[in-house]
């Protein structure tokens, strides 16, 4: 007889072999609990995914693949999943992308968590920039009243701030934690919106059907952030469109009428505001995404329709979720990431010295002395105060309020420096969308 499953995780693979076997081993050596399943959902890949999973993990026998006959895309293939998952009587789901990483006990923080928060229909994980893992990707999703979503804390700095239990209006479908009940309640994930925003619409589902959605910030994972979305411009195009197409819908099949002329005016202030940069910068490709996605969202609203309609018998409670809708910003607000802790493209005035993440770090490239100077750019706000480490053992701190140099003499090729800041000027003092540790110009001698 098999063994009840409590927790069905979801791995959704389409030709992600590279990925597969950091995911499935971060969960099989995190988790010890026998109770808990994994299963690898895979849309009809051709790059031998199914048996490497097969062989790899043939050791442990939680480890499962749930092979498809097609690639469903992003929700088809998902909603296929959580099914079988809800079919066998798992009490809860989650979803996660094959390109994450779970920290230890991840899983169990999250059963616990949905055991002490019943009324928690979705919970949030924190999700970590796998290749910089002092940066969120997300916790939680904001939304605009022109249906566009984002990531919350996303470029931010990982901080105690980030650590409160809250509500959110959604999760971010990279790890997506689902109770079944609620489920089966408000139905699955929206299959013709492909990928985006179709986890945002089962949030709001989940709102009406009074229950909550919460964060959740002691289970953690990482995620390799867009890897799937890096490779061509015609899938950046495709993104765009989509994005833009599911906004419409989004609003067609949840917003509340009553709100109508309000999210109409910012919804045509918005489109004037993206067609004009498009025009700006000479991307006139997205105009025809604009126009494409107006012609979806005139020809989609009988099914929108229909769709109220369900939602009000199943308990349509808009209240719940529009109190977090956001009327500004409308758009999803600009993101920099850094590379290796630098913010690149953000010279500060005539000293060319560049903005600093909590950490950054380089190699060195020639047998010289270097000058590091440490400047501070806010001084109205308090010191910058930075460790500087060198690989051959040399350590600094630098504290001020203005600006200090250091001589390091007689590196060798290669040595790595790490800069660490031991405080944050962040993001709502300096008016950026990033938190800063100082800046930093390298000097070769």
């Amino acid at each position: 007889m098999d063994r009840k499953i409590l927790v069905s995780v979801l791995i959704l693979n389409w030709n992600g072999k590279e990925h597969l076997e950091e995911c499935l081993s971060s969960l099989t050596k995190g988790c010890s609990r026998e109770d808990v399943e994994f299963v690898v959902v895979d849309n009809a890949s051709n790059d031998g995914s199914v048996q490497f999973v097969k062989d790899t993990f043939s050791h442990d026998s939680r480890v499962k693949v749930l092979t498809l006959d097609k690639n469903y895309g992003w929700s088809g293939g998902n909603n296929r999943g959580m099914q079988k998952a809800i079919d066998k009587g798992s009490k809860y789901i989650f979803l996660l992308n094959n390109d994450t990483k779970v920290e230890q006990r991840c899983i169990e923080k999250l059963i616990e968590f949905s055991e002490e928060h019943p009324e928690a229909g979705a919970i949030a994980p924190k999700i970590i920039l796998y290749d910089q893992p002092f940066l969120l990707n997300s916790i939680g999703l904001e939304c605009s009243i022109i249906g566009s979503a984002w990531d919350r804390g996303i470029g931010r700095v990982d901080t105690p701030r980030w650590n409160k239990v809250e509500e959110v209006i959604g999760v971010c479908g990279a790890g997506m934690w689902l109770r079944s009940e609620a489920l089966k309640i408000t139905g699955l994930l929206p299959e013709n919106f492909e990928i985006y925003l179709d986890d945002l619409d089962l949030c709001l589902r989940i709102w009406m059907n009074r229950y909550k959605i919460l964060t959740c910030p002691d289970a953690m994972l990482y995620h390799k952030f867009s890897s799937t979305w890096k490779t061509s411009t015609d899938k950046e195009k495709r993104k765009y469109y989509l994005n833009t197409r599911n906004r419409f819908w989004l609003i067609e099949r949840n917003f509340p009428k009553g709100k109508l002329p309000k999210i109409i005016f910012y919804l045509m202030y918005g489109e004037i505001k993206a067609i004009a940069n498009s025009v700006r910068k000479g991307e006139l490709w997205r105009i025809s995404a604009h126009a494409k996605s107006w012609a979806e969202a005139v020809r989609y609203l009988p099914e929108a329709i229909n769709t109220r309609r369900l939602n009000k018998q199943l308990g349509e409670n808009v209240k719940e979720f529009w109190r977090l809708v956001k009327t500004f910003p409308l758009f999803c607000p600009e993101v920099k990431l850094p590379i290796n802790g630098w913010y690149k493209d953000d010279i500060v005035n005539e000293f060319k010295a560049f903005p600093i993440s909590k950490f950054a770090w380089l190699e060195h490239k020639k047998d010289s002395k270097l000058n590091i100077t440490v400047y501070n750019f806010e001084p109205q706000i308090g010191e910058v105060d930075i460790n500087i480490k060198t690989s051959d053992g040399n350590n600094f701190r630098v504290v001020t309020k203005h600006s200090e140099t250091i001589r390091i003499n007689n590196l060798l090729p290669g040595t790595k420096i790490e800069f660490e800041a031991n405080r944050l000027f962040e993001a709502e003092i300096t008016k950026k969308s990033y938190d800063i540790g100082g800046w930093i110009r390298v000097e070769t001698i």
